[in-house]
């Protein structure tokens, strides 16, 4: 959360403000090709059901209350930001241009889904590609980042895009920016969109291949919200599980360990038989 609240997100993902998904519709597909082309006459600006909507990073900064400075742009490669998001269990970004969610740090992996559900949604969770790989470790590593050129241009992109279905980003903040502009744009019609429950996160964050590099927190469940009986029955089955399979793994470690120890003593003893013979 403090990492959240450094970047100046906490706007996107707490307290939120009723969202109407088909004024978000309505106001993406009339973003003008050239939104962000400075010598257009429609620069910045979004024309929703006869209102003009000026819409631009300073904007946006100031909706989410961060101050609007001059970021240099994040100089960092690719194998930098894998060492750190999976605390160098990964020393280089793969060829294959993505990394297994499950090789993340816990804070990282946290981040994931927060990212994914919030602000860079995607059905592919599983596995990070650079472009989020890098967005979970601007916010990680409280480095400086201009999120309001970030939504703009993420959110031009939808006008610019041949996609039939696509999941929109940031839609409770695009919402809220009409609706600042224009009190009584939206139609009677419109229902507010339905809340999902708050995200969850599993014990199983915090065992496997995950790095626990967050203080206070081991082998226990994390939960946004309150949980029911149910809940934490399942949640204890899931964990009595997961002991169970570390039982596994330590006995097997256990196992091959003592091999070795055996084989190395047997190639001792040969090259000790093999001396006193010379």
């Amino acid at each position: 959360m403090e990492c959240i609240k450094e970047g100046g997100l906490i706007k996107t993902m707490c307290n939120l403000g009723k969202c109407y998904q088909q004024l978000v519709k309505e106001f993406l597909v009339n973003i003008p090709d050239d939104c962000d082309n400075p010598i257009s006459s429609e620069y910045q600006r979004v024309f929703v059901r006869g209102e003009c909507v000026n819409f631009s990073p300073t904007i946006i900064n100031k909706f989410l209350g961060v101050e609007e400075i001059n970021i240099p742009n994040l100089e960092v490669t690719d194998d930098q930001v894998c060492n750190k998001i999976t605390a160098n269990q990964v020393k280089g970004w793969p060829k294959k241009k993505k990394i297994s969610s499950g090789e993340l740090s816990v804070k990282y992996s946290i981040l994931n889904r927060i990212v994914v559900i919030n602000w860079v949604p995607t059905t592919h969770s599983s596995d990070v590609a650079t472009r989020l790989g890098k967005f979970i470790y601007v916010v990680g590593s409280k480095s400086k980042m201009d999120f309001g050129t970030y939504i703009f241009e993420q959110t031009v992109k939808h006008a610019k895009t041949d996609a039939i279905r696509f999941l929109i980003a940031f839609p409770t903040l695009l919402c809220s920016i009409i609706l600042d502009q224009h009190h009584n744009i939206k139609s009677a019609s419109y229902v507010p969109e339905k809340r999902e429950p708050p995200l969850t996160l599993h014990s199983k964050l915090f065992s496997a291949n995950h790095v626990p590099d967050i203080v206070g927190i081991s082998g226990s469940v994390l939960v946004v919200g309150t949980m029911t009986n149910e809940a934490i029955i399942t949640s204890l089955k899931d964990t009595c599980l997961l002991l169970d399979e570390k039982k596994a793994q330590f006995e097997l470690m256990i196992h091959s360990l003592e091999k070795e120890k055996v084989a190395a003593e047997d190639e001792l003893d040969d090259v000790e038989n093999e001396d006193a013979k010379e």
